[in-house]
C-alpha cells in the first residue's frame, strides 16, 4: 500500500496548535502533555518534537497564532474606513469576546500563563498582544476626544485600561462559572455601561 503524502511542516504546526486549543477547552493547561497533543493529532510524540523543540515553544506558537488572528480582525475592521471611533472601540471589544468564546481553551491558557511566576515565551506573546490592544483602544479614544465625542473624566489611556480590565473581568467570571459560551452576549450587554453614550 502506498504511503500517504506527508503534510507540509506549516500544516503540521497548525494541527498541533489546534489540538492544544481543543484540549485546553476542557483540560487544565498544565495537565496537557505533549504526548496527549500528539495523540490528538494522530501523530507520534517524536514527530511532534520535530516541529516544536519544547512544550513552551508549542504554547508560545498557539498564543502567537491566536493573537495573530485577532490582529488580522482588528486590522480588517480599521480598514473599513469612515467608522465612528467609539463604534470601532465597541466592535474591537466584541471581536475579542467572540474569538474567546469560539476558542475557550485560549482563555484557560492565558490565565494559566499569567499566573506563572517566571517569564515564558507564551506569556511574552500575551503581554505584547495586550500592549497592542491597549494602544489601539487609546488611539481610537483619543480620536473620539479630539472630535468632542468622548465624555469621560478619564484620559484616553486610563479609559483604555478600564475597558480592558472590565472585559478581562467578564472573561474570568465566565471561566469561573463555566459560561464561556455566553461571553459574547454578556459583553454586548455590558457595552452601554462600559461606554455610556460617550458620543451623545
Amino acid at each position: 500500500m502506498p504511503r500517504a503524502a506527508a503534510l507540509p511542516a506549516a500544516e503540521r504546526r497548525s494541527l498541533a496548535v489546534q489540538a492544544l486549543l481543543e484540549l485546553a477547552a476542557d483540560t487544565a493547561p498544565d495537565q496537557i502533555s505533549t504526548a496527549a497533543i500528539a495523540v490528538r493529532m494522530g501523530t507520534s510524540h517524536a514527530a511532534l518534537f520535530r516541529h516544536f523543540p519544547s512544550r513552551d515553544a508549542l504554547w508560545a506558537e498557539s498564543v502567537r497564532w491566536a493573537t495573530g488572528q485577532l490582529d488580522q480582525r482588528f486590522k480588517a475592521l480599521a480598514e473599513q474606513g469612515g467608522m465612528d471611533p467609539l463604534l470601532e472601540v465597541e466592535q474591537m471589544l466584541l471581536l475579542n469576546a467572540d474569538f474567546v468564546g469560539q476558542y475557550p481553551g485560549l482563555l484557560r491558557m492565558f490565565f494559566a500563563e499569567v499566573q506563572r511566576p517566571q517569564a515564558s515565551p507564551a506569556r511574552q506573546e500575551c503581554q505584547a498582544f495586550m500592549a497592542r490592544f491597549r494602544q489601539r483602544l487609546t488611539t481610537l479614544l483619543s480620536a473620539a476626544a479630539e472630535q468632542s465625542g468622548l465624555r469621560s473624566p478619564l484620559p484616553p489611556p486610563a479609559l483604555a485600561n478600564v475597558l480592558l480590565a472590565c472585559c478581562e473581568g467578564l472573561m474570568l467570571q465566565a471561566l469561573i462559572h463555566g459560561t464561556l459560551a455566553e461571553l459574547p452576549q454578556r459583553t454586548r450587554e455590558a457595552l452601554p455601561l462600559l461606554l455610556p453614550r460617550l458620543n451623545a
